[in-house]
């Protein structure tokens, strides 16, 4: 059975009491954490220190709303061992609070490849480095997942990560909206990568195409979301399907407070 949540990309200044109330207020069933009180650097915060992390995962369990994951830009594209080395560093970091929370993912990314190193050579590291960390969150209990984006968007540039060496423990995010929008029919992704998918990403868009995409509250744009749900549906995925709305980015766009009820009542409560 589908779960709904969403992602703090989509608010990105609010506090831990803001999220929840947001979640419980809307039929919210969990969140993955991007951003928190304007950062994505969580490591910074007081909320994922040592000292306070147990209370901060109390507080979403006594509130009924379950971390799914914790969202990272952590990226194995460079080939300069300083680069890779940090970005090691940072996946520990960020595995640390997703262990003390709960959380079941940590989302990485294969990210865009660099135009001054050899393609094949990006590829391969890319393919070692995120094998490496999703082997490493693995033994923690915790299963990273690359998202479908940037130069991994279609299907077939993931799977070749895995023909290059990645480990089977890396996971897939499939962000729908990049697939759509470079032209990939939903039935294509999952015939391909359904049983190495774990997370959903559903966001709507009035353009979306291979330049460029923009955001459209749910249902207003020209992406079939719903095409991709009850797909799942059909598949029998029992996981979460996340609304992700990049106000973190894109602070043009409608606010939370706007956005984040709006796809509740069209995905969560005209379904029920």
């Amino acid at each position: 059975m589908i779960s709904f949540g969403f992602s703090t990309i989509g608010c990105p200044d609010y506090s831990i009491d803001q999220v929840i109330a947001m979640a419980k207020e809307n039929g919210y069933s969990g969140v993955e954490i991007r951003f928190l009180r304007g950062t994505v650097d969580l490591a910074s915060l007081d909320e994922f220190s040592p000292r306070k992390i147990g209370e901060t995962r109390r507080r979403f369990e006594d509130a009924g709303i379950e971390i799914v994951g914790i969202n990272t830009g952590v990226r194995m594209a460079s080939l300069d061992e300083a680069v890779r080395s940090q970005q090691r560093d940072t996946a520990r970091a960020n595995l640390a609070i997703a262990e003390a929370l709960g959380a079941n993912y940590l989302r990485v990314f294969g990210g865009p490849l660099p135009s001054e190193q050899d393609p094949e050579d990006t590829l391969d590291a890319i393919a070692a480095g995120l094998g490496e960390i999703a082997d490493m969150t693995s033994e923690r209990g915790v299963t990273s997942l690359i998202e479908t984006h940037d130069a991994f968007c279609l299907s077939p540039s993931i799977l070749d990560l895995y023909r290059r060496g990645a480990s089977d423990k890396l996971g897939v995010l499939w962000d729908t909206l990049h697939t759509y929008r470079h032209g990939e029919d939903g039935e294509e992704t999952w015939a391909r990568l359904g049983d190495r998918i774990k997370l959903v990403h559903v966001k709507d868009s009035m353009k979306a195409t291979a330049e460029g995409f923009d955001f459209a509250l749910t249902g207003e744009g020209t992406v079939p979301v719903m095409s991709f749900v009850d797909l799942l549906e059909r598949k029998g995925f029992d996981g979460y399907v996340n609304f992700e709305w990049e106000k973190g980015w894109h602070r043009e766009i409608p606010e939370p407070e706007v956005a984040l009820p709006h796809f509740s009542r069209f995905m969560i409560h005209n379904r029920s």
